[in-house]
């Protein structure tokens, strides 16, 4: 599942996924057949400021002979606020208006001028006691503002989507059938867990230390992350994680492997889009390029936006 889809349409070839951020924008093309792993044509990350990412996108997708392709454009987390909410009871159709006027309060913004959508958890969540729902909120300016940047650019606009929900996706590729995985990114000044069972996200929590801390005093930071892996285990009663990957990482990424893995008490491993699409030409890139690609890669592998 993913947020704020357009109505769905017949399934494409292949999707685009797209995430905008302050050093450039990066790009990624996922193509599925049937039966088969997908593939990773291209990926790929455009250094250049805001004002000259739609003229990057633009550029490239013509090069790239992408015309036509649905887009799935990723939020930086800068963008939209995330919340962990009691589920009302209402039937499932309705829960995002119900959710609306629960949101109301908690947001500077008129509910005029923000797009509201929600993604409840299993129902074995929090062992059954009580539902909980993830909401998140966008301003109706940023959406519009990449519905034009797609749409100059030649591609359909199929959805917009969160990081939690990309990184759900790397995950089931990742090989979350059957077993809890959690999936970690540290960027310069925070960082992100979600731990998942299959295609459902159980947990989604940013981390407050990022790298930046992580370099001065790593032990709270890995005090930080196991915190989060406990509370998995004691409260949503789905027992004890299998797997914790650690995504790329722009900078000091073994460095963090060696310390996190010494400190932490999970099976670590470091996520790899070479392996996750071994052979694939948009896969072959370094650790730094890879940190940069990573979202636009999970956007991509979407299957339910068009």
């Amino acid at each position: 599942m993913g947020l704020f889809s357009k109505t769905k349409k017949s399934k494409p070839a292949g999707m685009l996924g797209i995430e905008a951020g302050p050093q450039g924008i990066a790009l990624a093309q996922v193509v599925r057949a049937a039966g088969a792993r997908p593939m990773l044509p291209y990926c790929e990350h455009l250094e250049g400021s805001a004002d000259a990412q739609a003229a990057l996108l633009e550029k490239t997708v013509s090069e790239r002979a992408l015309q036509g392709l649905p887009a799935n454009v990723l939020l930086h987390p800068s963008e939209y606020q995330m919340f962990l909410l009691e589920a009302p009871e209402v039937p499932p159709q309705e829960l995002r208006d119900a959710m609306r006027w629960r949101i109301k309060d908690m947001i500077s913004q008129s509910l005029d001028d923000v797009v509201i959508d929600c993604f409840a958890l299993p129902e074995d969540a929090y062992r059954g006691r009580t539902r909980m729902v993830y909401c998140a909120v966008l301003e109706k300016t940023r959406m519009q503002h990449y519905a034009q940047l797609v749409r100059q650019a030649g591609l359909h606009m199929a959805s917009i989507d969160i990081t939690e929900m990309a990184f759900r996706n790397l995950g089931s590729l990742a090989g979350a059938e059957g077993m809890n995985l959690a999936l970690l990114r540290l960027r310069t000044s925070e960082g992100l867990i979600c731990i998942q069972n299959g295609a459902d996200l159980y947990m989604a929590r940013r981390i407050e230390q990022g790298l930046a801390r992580a370099a001065q005093d790593l032990g709270s930071t890995t005090l930080e992350i196991q915190r989060s892996l406990d509370y998995f285990e004691s409260q949503l009663g789905k027992g004890y994680i299998n797997r914790l990957m650690l995504l790329p990482m722009k900078q000091d990424g073994e460095r963090a492997y060696q310390g996190l893995a010494s400190g932490l008490a999970v099976n670590l491993q470091r996520l790899d889009l070479r392996e996750l699409f071994p052979g694939q030409p948009g896969a072959e890139l370094s650790e730094a390029q890879q940190a940069f690609c990573i979202g636009a890669v999970g956007a991509a592998l979407r299957q339910d936006a068009v």
